[in-house]
């Protein structure tokens, strides 16, 4: 009591200087802070309280302290977590790679309980960590149609939800475009925030993300959506993302005509050869052998125009 005395005078100085102060407690405090035997720390703080107007008072009435007890008994609740809003949605996604394949699971559940479950089946080769953004920044779009304003994103990867959040920074440069997509995405909501669970805590999320990834057969109650390349553009600096090249540009030939030029395919040229014997592939007047030489039916020799005389009894062979 004597303590607790001296902490409000010093806390509540400019009080005490302007005010007398009644104090009302059933220890004897007058007797004791004004005690000349008094010592040690009791002594110091009598000496502190001596400059205030301060007079204590026996309590007489149980109910003149009920208030004062009631607040110190009940101060704790007041430091008790609030209740969470009725209007947030909240997300569970997760991302999984397997042997098969690569997948992704979300599940929306709305203020009332209704849930919405969605499994993705990923068609690029990359890490797990870009299945999980690429769920996250999905069902952040689908969110931002339905009109949700406020909502909570669970997952039990600790990177991509410290990354999303702020606290970490992103090394890789595909990781660093994700970070910057989900940012950009959060800005539409109202409130939007990203919070890390254990897995056990996840596993509706990841059961959906094993279907996707394992190919298996959509349940009944499930959507189903299917990703043929990335949210963002592929770092050539980062291996976290492989997208193939399209099959046109496979086997492509290098000495193919900058122009616009079409090059023959082998079979066009033999078709053009048998349809028109004595006509040159490359262009009228033109030889597959060289200058001045032209490609006759058979039978029929090829000769240069300008061949020589041959004397008698020679043979052209």
């Amino acid at each position: 009591m004597c303590y607790g005395m001296h902490f409000a005078a010093k806390k509540l100085k400019p009080y005490f200087q302007e005010h007398p102060i009644t104090m009302v407690c059933t220890a004897p405090l007058a007797e004791i802070i004004g005690s000349r035997d008094a010592y040690g720390r009791v002594a110091k703080w009598a000496i502190e309280l001596a400059p205030y107007t301060i007079y204590y008072q026996p309590r007489t009435a149980i109910r003149s302290q009920a208030l004062a007890d009631f607040l110190v008994d009940w101060a704790e609740t007041q430091y008790l977590p609030p209740a969470p809003d009725s209007t947030h949605w909240r997300m569970h996604f997760d991302g999984s790679k397997m042997r098969t394949g690569l997948g992704a699971g979300v599940i929306l559940t709305s203020p009332k309980g209704d849930k919405l479950k969605y499994a993705l089946q990923i068609h690029f080769a990359a890490s797990n960590n870009v299945a999980e953004y690429e769920a996250l920044i999905h069902r952040l779009r689908l969110a931002k149609e339905l009109g949700i304003r406020r909502i909570l994103c669970y997952g039990d990867s600790d990177l991509v939800v410290q990354q999303s959040s702020g606290h970490w920074d992103a090394k890789d440069a595909n990781m660093a475009s994700y970070r910057f997509l989900v940012q950009q995405l959060s800005g539409y909501f109202e409130g939007c925030e990203f919070l890390h669970v254990l897995r056990n805590d996840n596993d509706q999320a990841d059961t959906l993300a094993r279907i996707g990834s394992t190919r298996k057969a959509i349940p009944s109650g499930v959507a189903l959506q299917r990703l043929l390349k990335p949210s963002i553009k592929p770092s050539p600096e980062s291996d976290s993302i492989f997208v193939p090249a399209p099959p046109e540009e496979v086997g492509s030939d290098s000495r193919a005509p900058t122009d616009g030029t079409r090059i023959p395919s082998d079979s066009s040229k033999n078709a053009a050869v048998e349809a028109s014997p004595g006509t040159s592939v490359l262009g009228p007047g033109t030889s597959v052998l060289g200058p001045g030489t032209s490609v006759l039916g058979p039978g029929t020799a090829a000769t240069r125009s300008k061949t020589p005389e041959l004397g008698p009894g020679t043979s052209a062979i």
